[in-house]
């Protein structure tokens, strides 16, 4: 892939051909090494094509980083396309009846996530090249592309434009969700799946082992060029975005004892001749 290719539009059809150009690389992974996955598949591709055209932007820079394998940058878009192709191609089948609903829903959802694209690329929002593109696609598995591009546009930029349009936290979920859902059932419905669930299993959780550590190393060699500005989280976001507060520790320490204040010092009483002989309670015993 040519380094400053732009890849905003994020279309899903062209997912294969990304997953075919590292597929390779993908199998290669050891399945004793793989990175946690615990994050929102979707939403972290999502997020990691939207901003790849502004970290692609930090390439030639990173590559006079000594030591630093430039590849991270070179192949960092490939293997989002691949967790996302192999990720959504096997999501579990809708039946005709809901996929048919989903995809209504769908197009209402493209049309408001467009109608409001408008705008914001008339204010200097949103960039215009990329709805031109998304403009493009024609029938059901590219307009679900074309909600997916949208939504990692809208999240790429929400900082700066949620209070100025009406789409919602909602409407990108939702999107998020229901768009790979039809894109996935209309392949399954088109062409029969090729792996056993198992391995295709496996298969995400290597091609998302990749993206992982190539977007972690770019965000370093960003975070290391930018070290003044320190802004590498607008640059690059973090694809294990979390909106919870912290986890509380699974194992709580066990309680320690209050330390005891010793009692304070009584000072002995001055000796003095007994009252009432020496068994007096005021006076002690010799």
């Amino acid at each position: 892939m040519p380094p400053n290719e732009p890849t905003m539009s994020q279309e899903l059809e062209d997912a294969e051909a990304g997953y075919g150009r590292v597929k390779l690389e993908v199998e290669a992974q050891d399945p004793n090494d793989l990175s946690a996955l615990n994050t929102d598949l979707v939403n972290a591709c999502s997020i990691a094509l939207g901003v790849a055209p502004t970290i692609m932007e930090y390439r030639d820079r990173a590559a006079n980083l000594s030591e630093f394998n430039i590849k991270n940058f070179d192949k960092l878009n490939d293997y989002a396309k691949a967790t996302w192709y192999l990720h959504i191609t096997n999501l579990p089948a809708a039946e005709a009846a809901e996929l048919s609903d989903l995809e209504t829903e769908m197009v209402a959802l493209r049309g408001k996530l467009m109608l409001w694209a408008g705008p914001l690329v008339a204010s200097g929002k949103l960039p215009d090249k990329a709805i031109q593109a998304i403009k493009d696609g024609v029938g059901a598995k590219a307009f679900a592309s074309d909600v997916v591009s949208l939504v990692a546009l809208y999240r790429a930029n929400w900082d700066h434009i949620h209070s100025m349009c009406g789409v919602t936290v909602e409407d990108l979920d939702r999107g998020a969700k229901i768009a790979p859902a039809v894109f996935a059932g209309v392949s399954l419905r088109d062409n029969q799946p090729s792996q056993v669930q198992g391995d295709a299993a496996l298969r995400v959780h290597q091609a998302w082992t990749l993206l992982d550590r190539a977007y972690s190393q770019c965000r370093r060699a960003i975070a290391f060029l930018r070290w003044d500005e320190g802004d590498v989280d607008r640059i690059a976001p973090s694809l294990r975005r979390n909106t919870g507060g912290r986890a509380k520790p699974t194992h709580q320490p066990d309680p320690q004892p209050e330390p005891v204040a010793p009692a304070p010092a009584v000072p002995a009483a001055p000796r003095q001749a007994p009252i009432g002989g020496s068994s007096s309670p005021f006076v002690p015993n010799n």
